[in-house]
């Protein structure tokens, strides 16, 4: 019998943890009881931006958290969890996951893991829980001049530095001091994540204006990472097991997290008092030219960084324009539940 700790970067009650605890019982059913992994709750162990080292090193046998917390080692992490509005390249969610699988961009993945990072381990993408939202704020935005003017938290790394080049004022704050800062006057706005997650923080405490048309990780798929020497001692059928468990958790996720956020925005509006609001009309267009600068300067910087982008830019050169006829579609189903 093998047995495995999985550290999240999650606390305890969170979406996350619910798909985590999923994954180790099928995991556990599958092998009839011959791998059983214990998941832990954020922090138990080591923070949640040292999950990776904790796993390469073995202090921990597995972790969950995204590719983006490493782009401080390397920017590349960025173009796999969280790419900046699809990476200019017009890749949704379910584009992005379609490029790892059918594009190349698993080879790529594991490629930055084991070779950029240097770190020996297995990853895996688990749990796509994007889209994020545009954020919370006190009135409605009503244009990119006024946003810009704003003391707005967002995601350190590549989504601040498209903030500060469409003029605006990044403030990088966790989400346990959010709140406070809110109500000390620090932050004049802020983006989470999602409803599911920003109703238990609290955000609509202080905020009654929200929009959820964001651009900064308008893709957003979490990982799984195992420490390699427990994974090489796996047997191959127990490998295949979780490789398995772990892409059943894609389709899991996706499905998880619909009805999660669809609920929780039912709660915010119907029982808090939200409203929502459109993202101004010139926030994405501006926001898709400042993230194509920022995406060309790394790429003239560094060669794997280039090689991601443009592995997805050619994947998405064959798909998007038939996921874009398809979307006309969405949109004529979901006007249907007006008629």
């Amino acid at each position: 019998q093998f047995r495995g700790k999985l550290q999240s970067a999650n606390p305890a009650g969170t979406p996350h943890m619910t798909l985590l605890n999923k994954f180790a019982s099928n995991v556990d059913k599958m092998s009839n009881g011959r791998l059983k992994i214990e998941v832990l709750t954020s922090g138990a162990i080591v923070n949640p931006f040292e999950i990776l080292d904790a796993v390469n090193k073995g202090v921990v046998d597995s972790g969950q958290w995204w590719t983006h917390y490493a782009t401080g080692k390397h920017p590349a992490g960025g173009l796999f969890s969280a790419p900046l509005g699809g990476s200019g390249s017009g890749l949704d969610q379910m584009g992005q996951l379609g490029w790892y699988f059918r594009g190349g961009g698993r080879e790529l993945y594991v490629e930055y893991y084991t070779k950029i990072l240097k770190a020996d381990v297995m990853p895996f993408l688990y749990a796509p829980d994007g889209p994020e939202c545009f954020g919370w704020f006190k009135k409605p935005v009503t244009s990119v001049a006024e946003f810009t003017k704003l003391r707005f938290r967002i995601s350190s790394g590549l989504p601040s530095d498209v903030l500060k080049d469409m003029g605006g004022v990044p403030m990088n704050l966790p989400g346990q001091e959010l709140i406070p800062a809110a109500e000390r006057g620090i932050v004049d706005g802020v983006e989470w994540i999602n409803p599911a997650n920003d109703l238990p923080l609290g955000l609509s405490d202080v905020f009654k204006f929200y929009s959820i048309q964001g651009l900064h990780q308008a893709i957003d798929i979490a990982d799984v990472v195992i420490n390699g020497a427990k994974w090489r001692a796996l047997p191959p059928d127990i490998q295949a097991i979780v490789e398995t468990a772990l892409t059943a958790s894609l389709f899991e996720a996706m499905l998880f997290f619909a009805h999660e956020n669809a609920k929780a925005l039912q709660v915010l509006i119907k029982q808090k008092g939200v409203k929502m609001f459109d993202a101004p009309a010139d926030y994405a267009p501006a926001f898709i030219k400042s993230a194509k600068k920022v995406l060309a300067a790394l790429e003239v910087k560094d060669p794997f960084f280039k090689k991601v982008l443009d592995s997805q830019r050619a994947y998405a050169n064959v798909v998007v324009p038939y996921t874009r006829e398809t979307s006309k579609l969405s949109t004529l189903i979901s006007g249907a539940a007006e008629i």
